[in-house]
């Protein structure tokens, strides 16, 4: 919807996985994975074959398929090449990956 994205997307199931939907190609839909997030938060909604989707926002509204980037219309900058490695070593210590939270309890 709008998305030029074209790598690091998400094969989405159309009728979810856990709701009995197939992994076949005529049950999936290659998202990025800001849209796909906003299909499951409830903000977008995906209907239809994968071959003729549908993309609504929450009023209802039919979002374009059409990609909003655009080639560049400005030569790229002058930026000197780059020296190749320095030899430093790379600390890890400070670096904290990200944890989901976990999911509520019903106790």
């Amino acid at each position: 919807p709008g998305c030029g994205a074209t790598r690091g997307l998400h094969a989405h199931h159309l009728r979810h996985w856990e709701d009995g939907g197939p992994t076949e190609l005529a049950n999936l839909v290659l998202l990025c994975p800001y849209h796909h997030r906003l299909h499951h938060r409830g903000v977008l909604t995906i209907t239809g074959p994968a071959h003729a989707l549908t993309v609504t926002d929450t009023t209802g509204r039919p979002l374009s398929p059409g990609s909003l980037a655009r080639p560049p219309t400005k030569p790229p900058p002058t930026v000197p090449p780059c020296p190749g490695p320095i030899g430093e070593r790379a600390d890890w210590w400070w670096y904290t990956p990200f944890q989901p939270q976990p999911p509520p309890t019903t106790n």
